[in-house]
């Protein structure tokens, strides 16, 4: 695929010099781009199916965002048909642009100010009030307990988990789902939301910081996407979980003082980020018996993957107590 020429069907320009690759993923790519319109970010993805309502989601709030001041990359935002903001250049292919921002990803701790700004930028969001269509709101999914049981047992058998693990994994399973069920028989509102706020997608630029990446953007509750968020960004592996108290309150600050709406400070608050740290266990778990396909390689991969989000499961779940008194500061 050569990106030069992507750039152009855009309506970008011709590129100025060769571009440099930033992402490499089969069926999702990016790269920098440099043309007489400036220095662009280039991504190219495969068509998404029944997942194309999502995306168009996706890019109202990124718009949105954009228009209301939120700092980020200025998306490039296309004059002919488009699925939100990317436009159709193959059969069965999409791609769209963004300013590319010098910066660097912070490091740990995070500086009080960013945190602050973090939480005040997830209200800023909120405000824009964009309702999920309920036809792409993908329902947190709850297994039953013998379906655990059988993939906790078959994980033992080839040596993905332990005994201990597979018992801890099973315990945090059981933990987390009559709360996902809780979640579903009186459901919040929910609008669309960033949905992946993370260090990788904040950005330390010359003019403050920056949110990038909205292209995960989902159905969500504002507050949960604050507490996961405040939570979750220790600057750790994204699979470990290691909350900074410092961090937690300056971004919770930063949200109360921006308007961000308050919920539920128990252990529903944290109903968001359980049910989506259980979701991508279950599915490295998946992954490392071989049920998703894939070779040895593969297998190993996800081996490594599930066993730290055991460790990441069971320390969230053991410090809940404390951190919801976090919360009620």
């Amino acid at each position: 695929m050569d990106p030069a020429r992507v750039a152009e069907r855009l309506g970008l320009g011709k590129a100025r010099r060769p571009a440099t690759v930033l992402k490499d993923v089969e069926g999702a790519w990016a790269w920098r781009v440099d043309t007489g319109s400036g220095a662009w970010v280039v991504k190219v993805n495969d068509d998404w199916g029944d997942y194309s309502r999502a995306i168009e989601q996706a890019g109202e709030l990124e718009l949105g965002a954009w228009r209301a001041g939120v700092a980020m990359p200025e998306p490039f935002i296309p004059e002919a048909a488009a699925v939100g903001l990317w436009q159709p250049i193959d059969e069965g292919r999409y791609a769209r642009a963004l300013r590319f921002l010098d910066g660097e990803h912070p490091a740990s701790p995070l500086a009080p100010a960013v945190a602050a700004w973090t939480g005040a930028t997830i209200a800023a969001l909120e405000r824009l009030a964009i309702p999920a269509d309920p036809v792409i709101d993908y329902a947190f999914n709850v297994h039953p307990e013998s379906d655990w049981d059988d993939w906790l047992a078959q994980a033992v058998g080839l040596g993905v988990l332990d005994e201990e693990a597979a018992r801890a994994l099973g315990d945090a399973a059981r933990y987390i789902e009559p709360i996902i069920e809780a979640a579903r028989a009186s459901p919040p509102q929910k609008l669309v939301v960033h949905s992946d706020i993370s260090f990788a997608n904040l950005l330390l630029t010359a003019d403050g910081p920056a949110l990038l990446d909205f292209d995960g953007a989902a159905p969500g509750v504002p507050w949960w996407e604050l507490v996961a968020t405040a939570f979750g960004l220790d600057g750790t592996d994204i699979r470990t979980m290691e909350a900074d108290r410092t961090t937690v309150e300056q971004c919770l600050s930063g949200y109360l003082a921006a308007g961000g709406s308050a919920g539920p400070t128990d252990e529903r608050a944290f109903t968001g980020m359980l049910a989506g740290r259980l979701a991508s266990t279950a599915w490295e778990l998946w992954m490392a018996c071989g049920h998703r396909g894939g070779g040895p390689e593969l297998h190993a991969e996800f081996t490594r993957a599930v066993r730290l989000s055991v460790v990441a499961l069971t320390t969230m779940i053991d410090s809940i107590p404390e951190w919801t008194t976090w919360l009620r500061c």
